[in-house]
C-alpha cells in the first residue's frame, strides 16, 4: 500500500515511460491493492498537484470561507531559515502558519475561534494535510474504504480514512477522483468543507507574499 502512493509522488516528477515501468514492476511483484487504496492513490495525486485551496468550511452551524497555501515559511519571523508549511487564512481571522505538527499552528495574526478551531481547518481544507493524513492511513494497513454517495450536488464516491483520533471522508467525483467535499473529525471536533482546488499561479502568489510583508514576514 506504501509503494502505490509512494509511485503517485514519483510519477508526479518522473516521466511517463519510467512512471509506466515503475507500476508494471509493481504489478508483477505486488497483489493487486484494495479499492480504498487504489482510489486513495488517485485522490492523492490530486492533493500534490494543487498546493493551493479555496474551501467553504461548516463547523457548529456556522459557515466560513477560509483558503490554505502550501510552500515554503520563514521557521520564525524574518529567520533565513525556511521549512515546508502551509499558511491557512480564514475570513475574519485569524492567519496561521501549519508547522506539519498536529494540533499545533503558529498564529500570525489574530486569535483562536470558537466555531473552528483552526488545527480542524487544517485537517480539513489543507491539501497537504490531506494528503499526509491518506498516505498514514494506508501505510498503517488501514485500508480507506469506498462506498457510492451523493455531495457537492452530484453523484460520488466516499472515501473513509482513520487514524488514531482522526476520521476522515472525502468526496469525490466517481470519474476523476478529484476531492469535492471534505468531512473531518479531530479530537472530538467535526468540520466540513467544500474544497476547491485552484493553481497557486504567479497572482496567488504574490497576493500572499503580499499578505505576509503585511504582517512582517519573510517568504521564499
Amino acid at each position: 500500500m506504501r509503494g502505490a502512493l509512494l509511485s503517485v509522488v514519483v510519477c508526479l516528477a518522473g516521466s511517463a515511460s519510467l512512471c509506466a515501468a515503475g507500476w508494471s514492476l509493481q504489478t508483477l511483484t505486488l497483489p493487486p491493492p484494495a479499492r480504498g487504496a487504489r482510489v486513495a492513490a488517485d485522490v492523492s495525486t490530486w492533493l500534490h498537484e494543487y498546493r493551493y485551496s479555496i474551501d467553504i468550511f461548516h463547523s457548529r452551524g456556522h459557515r466560513l470561507r477560509g483558503a490554505c497555501l502550501h510552500g515554503w515559511y520563514p521557521q520564525r519571523r524574518n529567520a533565513r531559515r525556511f521549512a515546508r508549511g502551509s499558511l491557512v487564512v480564514l475570513d475574519g481571522g485569524p492567519v496561521v502558519l501549519d508547522t506539519g505538527s498536529r494540533r499545533y499552528v503558529r498564529f500570525l495574526s489574530g486569535r483562536q475561534r470558537r466555531d473552528l478551531p483552526v488545527y480542524l481547518a487544517v485537517a480539513t481544507g489543507c491539501t497537504s494535510s490531506l494528503s499526509a493524513s491518506l498516505y498514514a492511513a494506508v501505510h498503517q494497513d488501514k485500508s480507506p474504504r469506498v462506498e457510492r454517495a451523493y455531495a457537492a450536488n452530484q453523484p460520488a464516491l466516499a472515501l473513509h480514512a482513520q487514524l488514531h483520533d482522526e476520521r476522515l471522508t472525502i468526496y469525490v467525483s466517481p470519474r476523476s477522483y478529484r476531492p469535492l467535499v471534505v468531512i473531518a473529525t479531530v479530537g472530538g471536533r467535526t468540520a466540513t468543507a467544500r474544497i476547491y482546488l485552484v493553481r497557486a499561479g504567479w497572482q496567488v502568489r504574490a497576493h500572499y507574499r503580499r499578505l505576509l510583508a503585511e504582517l512582517g514576514i519573510r517568504s521564499a
